[in-house]
């Protein structure tokens, strides 16, 4: 072994690095980094992040970091109230910190600032990336396209079962809409924080497959004001609502900087009560058009039987004075068509008189007594008249008959 050779122990080169640190890296470092893990640990309160920076997906540094309990609470506390949102794992955040090494826990930097209106920024842009995606696919305004039946009484409800606002949605639609033929079945999920997208696709997913057995899915979500709805601006969750097939109507309980999942729903009701009221408003607005319209039609029934009143009073009226100028213009037409009827009877009679004379003239001159006044005479044999000679032979006795009467001769030649 070379005698030469300097030779330091682990602790002893630890320790160098560590004066190296805390002679050059005196001052505090505004830092920006994702947030890998959150490391929380809530009965000691202190808070141990691991920090990176991406080039996309690819890592291109990595530390860890320390938040003590006190500085952690405080920071918390104001990263809500600007955000709405706590601290938490993927988020981009801007810190000051200095820069520690341990010989035993390594290279660390302590968290005592994080500035939550750069993170605010960042979710605002990814936000309007989100918004600017969905819209270049064509896809934002696909679910308002859809159509809300006129009595939209199967409700796939997408919430927590001991949640206020879940409660308040039955109530309100057991105590005002009873009396319709309305029901819901609850998918449950957790509608706020990191679990929030992946609970909610899931169920949406499962409702998406027995679609037909509802009119419209609610999303509803009571309390908690602004806090942990960054869910809601998620790429993938807006992408599942905005191309649903039936209706989505979120209540998720805020009424300031909608999310993208309200901007691209079918309608987004504030509180899960609005959304009850939607329900209960649609049931009533019904049966008022069906009061209206029974209304209606009781009107023009009763005006109709009025009009038809007065008119079977005028037609009785005037039933009344018809027949005896009816009577007397058929009296006058069948007294014209009995003279005229006279008329050509006589014409009738007359003409046939005139023929039956003319006739009874030709009868009286054929009339064989006037011929035998005339100087003739008619000669039979035995009974039959004689018209040739050829019909008497020698000896027949023939009867000659004259006007004043008749004669036998026997023939002799």
């Amino acid at each position: 072994m070379d005698q030469s050779r300097k030779v330091f122990t682990l602790s002893e080169l630890g320790k160098s690095i560590r004066s190296v640190i805390e002679r050059n890296y005196t001052s505090g470092y505004w830092i920006k980094a994702e947030i890998a893990r959150l490391n929380f640990y809530p009965r000691s309160g202190h808070c141990y992040p691991e920090l990176v920076d991406k080039n996309g997906n690819v890592i291109q540094a990595q530390m860890r970091a320390t938040i003590w309990a006190a500085d952690f609470r405080n920071i918390n506390k104001l990263f809500i109230e600007t955000t709405g949102e706590s601290l938490k794992e993927g988020m981009s955040v801007l810190f000051r910190a200095t820069i520690g090494y341990h010989p035993v826990y390594g290279l660390s930097l302590q968290i005592w600032e994080v500035e939550p209106s750069f993170t605010l920024g960042e979710m605002a842009l990814e936000k309007t990336k989100n918004i600017a995606r969905l819209k270049k696919e064509g896809v934002f305004g696909t679910n308002k396209s859809r159509v809300m039946p006129v009595l939209p009484s199967r409700i796939a409800l997408i919430s927590v079962e001991t949640s206020k606002g879940y409660h308040d949605f039955l109530n309100i639609l057991n105590t005002q809409a009873k009396k319709y033929n309305w029901w819901h079945y609850l998918f449950p999920s957790v509608l706020q924080g990191d679990k929030a997208v992946e609970g909610i696709i899931s169920q949406l997913r499962i409702i998406k497959k027995i679609k037909e057995k509802f009119d419209f899915v609610a999303i509803i979500r009571g309390g908690g004001g602004d806090i942990g709805l960054t869910c809601y601006d998620d790429y993938q969750l807006a992408y599942e609502i905005a191309t649903f097939p039936i209706p989505v109507i979120t209540g998720i309980g805020h009424a300031t900087n909608q999310t993208v999942a309200e901007m691209i729903a079918w309608e987004n009701k504030i509180t899960p009560t609005d959304v009850a009221y939607f329900v209960v408003d649609k049931f009533k607005e019904y049966e008022q058009r069906i009061e209206k319209a029974s209304n209606k039609l009781i009107e023009r029934s009763q005006n109709l039987m009025v009009f038809q009143q007065q008119r079977l009073e005028y037609l009785a009226g005037k039933i009344v004075r018809l027949p005896t100028g009816y009577i007397m213009v058929e009296k006058y037409s069948m007294e014209n068509r009995l003279a005229r009827l006279q008329g050509a009877i006589k014409g009738i009679i007359l003409k046939d008189n005139v023929r039956l004379d003319s006739l009874e003239s030709k009868v009286s001159l054929l009339n064989p007594y006037n011929i035998l006044k005339r100087g003739y005479s008619i000669t039979v044999l035995g009974g039959k008249r004689i018209t040739s000679v050829k019909k008497i032979k020698h000896g027949d006795i023939i009867t000659t008959r004259l006007v004043d009467g008749e004669f036998n001769s026997s023939v002799e030649d």
